[in-house]
């Protein structure tokens, strides 16, 4: 009971270390560590939730705008790409409780998915299939399409590190009957999904990027005055 009750101060202030642990087992009854010590080590899977863009020309372009980020509200939106940013952690454990039911020692598999999906590209109804107005905005919002793949490549690595480094470990969870995975799911909840968040909205930097002014004035000046006529219609 005296080691449960210091590892849920410690939990408390999210100051467990190594160290610690190893004190705790050391505090709990031989029969216990030996139990616990037989679970596998807790690990970390991370998978990339990859889906092609779908399309959508069912909007007019001046209702496209309503969809927009804020940074392009001031702007006429021809097409847009939207992204999904989604994450969801799966975890699956092992426990074993003591006959005394008055702890409990777990390991996880923990299961990350997450990336843009599902996104969507969008070119105003405005401007006909197979026209070069359709064509030209297309090709442009097939650049934020890539952006948010290549994004959700590129951070892989720096969340696969930081989970595993968090998580991975051969010394099991500790705690009363029931505690671990609750435990476990609402550090998940409270902390790891928010960072995962952020780290897919950096994309929005690069977004950004992409739709500078020049760009749109290429964009909008192109196909001989076709985008153009479409725009200055009452």
């Amino acid at each position: 009971m005296i080691a449960i009750m210091c590892y849920r101060k410690c939990s408390l202030r999210r100051r467990l270390t190594a160290a610690f642990i190893a004190l705790l087992g050391a505090c709990l009854p031989l029969a216990v560590v030996a139990n616990c010590s037989e679970l596998p080590p807790t690990k970390v899977e991370v998978n990339l939730l990859e889906t092609p863009a779908s399309t959508n020309f069912q909007y007019s372009y001046r209702q496209l705008r309503a969809l927009t980020e804020d940074y392009r509200q001031q702007q006429e939106t021809l097409g847009l790409a939207r992204g999904n940013a989604s994450t969801r952690f799966a975890i699956e454990g092992r426990t074993w409780r003591a006959k005394n039911a008055q702890s409990e020692c777990s390991s996880f598999e923990i299961r990350l998915s997450y990336g843009f999906s599902p996104i969507t590209v969008y070119v105003g109804r405005e401007f006909a299939k197979g026209s070069c107005a359709h064509d030209e905005i297309y090709r442009h919002e097939l650049q934020h399409v890539e952006t948010y793949q290549q994004h959700a490549r590129a951070i892989r690595d720096e969340i696969t590190q930081t989970l595993k480094q968090r998580f991975e470990s051969s010394t099991p969870w500790y705690g009363a009957p029931g505690e671990t995975a609750t435990r476990l799911q609402r550090e998940l909840d409270e902390r790891w999904l928010p960072y995962v968040q952020r780290m897919l909205d950096r994309v929005k930097v690069a977004q950004r990027r992409i739709d500078s002014p020049e760009e749109y004035a290429r964009v909008a000046a192109s196909c001989n005055g076709e985008i153009k006529a479409v725009l200055s219609r009452p």
